[in-house]
């Protein structure tokens, strides 16, 4: 009959759409297990990264101490002056293996928000000579050349936990250096800001593209320049220096 015709028609396009309603939901299932599983695949090849370029970092300067210590075993006899030399290199060495610890000790704390600051009165200026001074006697002789400007005569003061802001400094030095590979000058500038006091690091290496100028930022994140030229490095540098300049307002 009609009527019963009209019923068969309205349950087959009710069928129809709860089918229609199911493949959308397994549909939309399957896109977003494809991106998590996507993400989660960017995030482990991101983290194997990590860990080679960790341990090509932790193998230079082992390799140096290594070497240094075969060399002074080798001749109790050597000059005085090339013997301060290898202890100069063992102590540049050591202290960069202390440091490389020490960042993924604190980006750790970071991460887990449980770093903590103790911001106090510091003078930028005075914080900014001590770092360079320290940067450029690590670089060593025939480095590059660290250029210092501090536009104010008077302290630049500002709150700030001044271990965690050395470091910052250090980090952006650090990179400054590493991605200059012809050895420009580097100038680091602290001066008056409407906000407070800004500390600026120049240099002019490979730059940064715009489109990679934000998740630069993130952890693990590296350059396609830096890692198709085969410089090396962590992913971790520049995504302390953020927390830490957010840590400071």
């Amino acid at each position: 009959s009609s009527r019963q015709t009209q019923e068969f028609a309205s349950r087959r396009r009710l069928l129809s759409l709860g089918l229609a309603a199911i493949l959308l939901l397994l549909a939309g299932g399957s896109y977003l297990l494809w991106r998590v599983i996507q993400r989660e695949l960017v995030v482990a090849r991101l983290q194997t990264d990590f860990v080679s370029a960790v341990s090509h970092e932790f193998r230079t300067p082992l390799t140096s101490l290594r070497h240094v210590t075969e060399l002074l075993e080798e001749d109790d006899d050597l000059p005085r002056d090339r013997r301060r030399s290898f202890y100069e290199a063992l102590g540049r060495n050591t202290e960069r293996l202390h440091r490389l610890v020490e960042s993924l000790l604190d980006f750790a704390r970071m991460e887990g928000g449980k770093k903590s600051y103790d911001l106090q009165p510091v003078d930028a200026g005075t914080l900014a000579a001590q770092v360079v001074a320290d940067f450029q006697k690590n670089v060593g002789p025939g480095g590059v050349t660290i250029d210092l400007d501090v536009d104010d005569p008077d302290p630049l003061e500002l709150r700030a936990d001044a271990a965690s802001l050395t470091h910052a400094l250090w980090i952006l030095l650090d990179n400054a250096v590493k991605y200059s590979p012809e050895r420009h000058a580097v100038r680091v500038s602290v001066h008056r800001h409407p906000a407070g006091v800004a500390i600026s690091v120049r240099d002019e290496g490979l730059g940064i593209p715009r489109h990679e100028q934000k998740k630069i930022f993130r952890r693990f994140v590296r350059g396609e320049k830096a890692n198709q030229l085969g410089i090396k490095g962590t992913g971790l540098g520049l995504a302390m220096v953020s927390h830490i300049v957010y840590a400071h307002g």
